[in-house]
């Protein structure tokens, strides 16, 4: 079980850093949004597999947070963009 959680664990971290790349490349800000977005998925994933390391409660409300702040997010990004046109 503890070597499927450092493969999870790895599997983010790539995730993370080529979402992080993505973000810095000049894109439109649709890409970016999304981007962002995913970032957030990534780092509540990271957060669930630190509860599952841990067994902290405390991360499990963080993520939880943080995946409706992401969505959230997610839905203002897109109305904006659907206002401008950009």
């Amino acid at each position: 079980m503890n070597n499927v959680l450092w493969i999870f664990i790895a599997a983010l971290f790539v995730a993370g850093a080529l979402t992080t790349w993505w973000i810095a490349r000049p894109n439109s800000l649709a890409n970016r949004a999304i981007s962002i977005d995913v970032l957030a998925s990534v780092i509540t994933c990271g957060l669930l597999v630190g509860a599952a390391i841990s067994g902290d409660g405390l991360l499990l409300d963080l993520a939880i947070v943080l995946g409706l702040l992401g969505f959230l997010t997610a839905v203002t990004v897109a109305r904006f963009i659907e206002r401008t046109g950009q």
